[in-house]
């Protein structure tokens, strides 16, 4: 009887050992919150019937390929939390089929949304991470809103098309999905329609009820070198290699001549292709300070191909004929030139790292579970 309770008793040290083991080895995949985000790489939730370090080894491969786990990333910017692939399955199972139906007879009016709706969703997650706020038109506070800063303004494009998305999914499922969510979703389907193959979106999101257009001012401006992008980029999460991807959202779109002035007038950028600065003279001729700026041509990224999301941006950027001040840094620059090169060269795994990037920033500071609220309209906060 006493050797089979010494027996018993080997038996849970060995099993208590191995569950210790287990736990350290998880806290030092997953980090010392316990388990729920990895670092620089999103929320992965934990699998039913998770034992040990091998069974969570597999499951990171499986999410992020066995090439391609992150050895050390700095955890910067809020990527984790309930997100999740059909999140609304049970409560609302079409709903990213009306955002694509929606979404697509709007494009095929009105190609130019892709721009619109990509640029709608950087701006929004960028700020104060993928909670709508740039879709309020006003906030309790009375403070003035994101979409007022300098920085959106008129230039903002594909609002309507949110509006209109929202009313239709309410009208399906009312009280159910965000505006966040029906945002991101939007984002993916005007992506796939300009060019990238289809890839899943995760949901969960909730929409937040502040909105303030002094936050603005963390979103990199057209005259941002290489260096001011990466700090920012980096304090978000995201790598110079991914802001040089999600650069790539300049295929599509255009910019305003205020964006590119500067390096046209008293004197003309050296560094700009000849034959592109006489072509952007003719289109945006000199005027006298503190006109208005809402009277002013656009004129596309890409030229070869404005409404496709495609590599042409990157070998255009390459030939010099990067449009605003922030594209041709990315020649000018040495650590970006060569990432821009081999994106240049390989178009099917820019459109690849493109998608994954998109879903990255669409993780970002995100609301979930009982924060913000879910908007009746997209441009108010709930009363």
């Amino acid at each position: 009887m006493r050797n089979h309770k010494i027996f018993v008793a080997l038996l849970l040290v060995v099993a208590t050992v191995r569950y210790v083991s287990a736990t350290w080895n998880l806290q030092n995949i997953h980090g010392a919150n316990g388990g729920r985000s990895f670092p620089g790489g999103g929320h992965i939730p934990r699998p039913r019937n998770f034992y040990g370090r091998q069974n969570m080894l597999h499951h990171v491969n499986q999410v992020y390929g066995a090439n391609n786990v992150p050895q050390q990333q700095q955890q910067q910017g809020n990527t984790a939390g309930g997100l999740r692939e059909g999140f609304y399955s049970t409560t609302c199972p079409n709903v990213e089929e009306i955002v694509r139906d929606t979404v697509r007879k709007h494009y095929n009016n009105d190609p130019t949304l892709a721009a619109g709706i990509l640029r709608l969703f950087f701006h929004d997650c960028f700020v104060r991470g993928c909670d709508a706020s740039l879709l309020l038109d006003r906030t309790p506070s009375g403070e003035l809103p994101e979409k007022l800063a300098s920085a959106n303004g008129f230039t903002l494009h594909g609002e309507v098309v949110i509006d209109a998305t929202k009313s239709a999914v309410e009208a399906a499922c009312p009280g159910i999905v965000s505006c966040a969510d029906i945002l991101s979703f939007a984002t993916r389907d005007v992506a796939v329609l300009a060019g990238l193959q289809n890839f899943p979106m995760v949901a969960g999101r909730r929409d937040g009820t502040v909105s303030l257009a002094s936050d603005v001012s963390v979103l990199p401006d057209p005259v941002s070198s290489v260096s001011t992008m990466a700090e920012l980029f980096n304090k978000k999460g995201f790598s110079l290699a991914e802001l040089v991807v999600l650069s790539g959202a300049h295929s599509v779109g255009g910019a305003h001549c205020f964006a590119f002035i500067n390096r046209l007038y008293n004197t003309t950028d050296p560094s700009l292709d000849a034959n592109m600065a006489n072509e952007l003279k003719n289109a945006c001729p000199m005027k006298p300070p503190g006109s208005d700026n809402t009277k002013d041509a656009k004129v596309d990224f890409d030229p070869a191909s404005p409404m496709m999301l495609d590599t042409s941006y990157y070998t255009q950027v390459l030939k010099g004929r990067g449009l605003l001040t922030s594209d041709h840094a990315l020649m000018m620059d040495s650590r970006s030139r060569a990432i821009v090169s081999k994106l240049a060269a390989d178009p099917e795994n820019w459109k690849s790292q493109f998608s994954q990037a998109l879903v990255k920033l669409s993780k970002l500071d995100v609301l979930v579970g009982t924060q913000g609220q879910i908007r009746q309209q997209c441009r108010e906060v709930n009363i």
